[in-house]
């Protein structure tokens, strides 16, 4: 079928159309009005975005965290068999499944997620982007994928499937030791809003209150995000713990005197 958006071919639309202009990068929309995840690349710094989706209020210089929760993951016992050469998939939701728990998935809500599949066997493991889904009604029930790629290998009907929801929809103000950190909004978003999340490049990141001045003490340049999204230095961290790091300071400092912090952000490239 090719790759598709919003029921479209993606082939269909222009180039320019799928490229914000610069000042939109820092707007929001109440309208899906690129495909959630997609990468936007400024060509004059090097600054990367991602097209994101707030789950509830964030902030611009925060991080904001995947709020998607793996007991609540998409595990499904395929009840059709998939062969060489399909590019399209049905897979069963539970009624405890899916982002809010109950079933519910809406027609492409997992487009840019992934689906991993015949992993039960380490020769046959497959991961695919989901291009579109079709919509599955709360309680549960069987959804179409439509994936980015064919299948390499023969999986029987009751063979394992397993879908990532799509990091980028589903974004909350931290607060969890458990979440990934996605990107730093370009600018405050409420809930339910899309908006452009900066993911690589300069970037001004908070200062956390468990370290309000990072890079004022000796080749303290690394800075790592905290709980609530603001950053810390890696003096003030045990690393070991598994903090996400968050990038480096950019500007110079002396001893006792805080950098700005003006970040080289390094979520994603």
């Amino acid at each position: 079928m090719g790759l598709r958006y919003a029921g479209m071919p993606l082939s269909s639309f222009r180039r320019d159309k799928l490229v914000p202009t610069p000042s939109a990068l820092y707007a929001t929309s109440t309208t899906e009005l690129f495909p959630v995840g997609m990468r936007y690349v400024d060509e004059d710094d090097g600054r990367v975005f991602r097209y994101s989706k707030a789950l509830d209020t964030l902030y611009s210089g925060y991080g904001a965290a995947n709020g998607t929760v793996a007991a609540n993951i998409i595990n499904s016992v395929l009840p059709n068999a998939v062969a060489v050469g399909d590019t399209e998939m049905t897979v069963t939701i539970a009624s405890d499944e899916g982002y809010a728990g109950n079933g519910l998935v809406a027609a492409d809500e997992l487009q840019g997620g992934y689906i991993v599949f015949g992993h039960a066997a380490a020769a046959s493991a497959q991961t695919r982007r989901i291009i579109s889904n079709t919509a599955v009604a709360s309680g549960g029930g069987t959804t179409r994928i439509v994936m980015d790629g064919a299948a390499g290998y023969l999986l029987a009907a009751s063979g394992f499937a397993e879908v990532q929801l799509n990091p980028y929809r589903y974004l909350m103000q931290g607060g969890y030791s458990y979440n990934a950190f996605m990107c730093v909004p370009a600018t405050y978003a409420t809930t339910g809003l899309f908006f452009w999340g900066q993911t690589w490049g300069p970037c001004w990141c908070v200062p956390g209150g468990g370290d309000s001045t990072p890079g004022n003490t000796a080749e303290d340049r690394t800075v790592y995000f905290v709980g609530d999204g603001s950053v810390n230095g890696a003096y003030a961290l045990t690393i070991e713990t598994g903090y996400q790091k968050a990038g480096f300071i950019i500007d110079s400092t002396s001893s006792s005197v805080s950098a700005m912090p003006l970040v080289m952000l390094q979520i994603s490239t």
